[in-house]
């Protein structure tokens, strides 16, 4: 298996295992974003901000890339 393939798979498993509940389009969305595989620009206007949410809990910006302290 390629290792973004495995990066992907790992990043799905844990982002399902920390969620409660919620929207499984949220997860997926912040799952493409973290594997750079949709900008969060392409993101439908109705899951922006949920998707936006979910990306700051993890410490990320909203191009999936880790938040520098002091920001």
């Amino acid at each position: 298996m390629n290792k973004k393939v495995i990066t992907f798979v790992i990043i799905i498993i844990i982002l399902y295992a920390i969620r409660r509940k919620g929207d499984n389009m949220i997860d997926l969305y912040v799952v493409l974003i973290i594997a750079g595989k949709r900008p969060f620009s392409k993101v439908p206007a109705r899951y922006q901000d949920a998707v936006r949410e979910e990306l700051l809990a993890l410490g990320l910006d909203e191009n999936g890339d880790p938040i520098k302290e002091g920001e």
